[in-house]
């Protein structure tokens, strides 16, 4: 496990908006990696009741249309404080989600 995901301090965000084939598996690693932290899922609605149960709370609010639902969301992730987000969509929009959440999380960006 590497040295910056040991002991994190504070809850934990996964943006999975297109889950795939191993997004359960994926989420099972990402609690292994983080326990003890609260892991939050942001998804679309479709798929969160498949994925609730692998994660502490659910975000289905999805891809933020518009410019005010999406500061919301910016607003959002910033209050939470995450200590980490883990990226697994990798898609322009979350990309640019990475440069406007402050304060700034550890960002981890996977690719499919």
């Amino acid at each position: 496990m590497p040295d910056d995901l040991k002991g994190v301090a504070g809850p934990v965000l996964v943006i999975l908006l297109e889950p795939h084939a191993e997004a359960e598996a994926r989420l099972a690693l990402l609690r292994a990696m983080h326990p003890g932290a609260r892991l939050v899922l942001l998804t679309e609605p479709e798929h969160a009741a498949r994925l609730a149960s692998h994660v502490d709370e659910v975000w289905d609010e999805g891809v933020a249309r518009g410019p005010s639902r999406f500061l919301a969301l910016i607003r959002r992730m910033s209050w939470m404080n995450f200590a980490h987000v883990h990226d697994l969509d990798g898609s322009f929009l979350t990309h640019i989600l990475s440069f406007c959440v402050w304060p700034k999380p550890k960002w981890h960006t996977f690719r499919s």
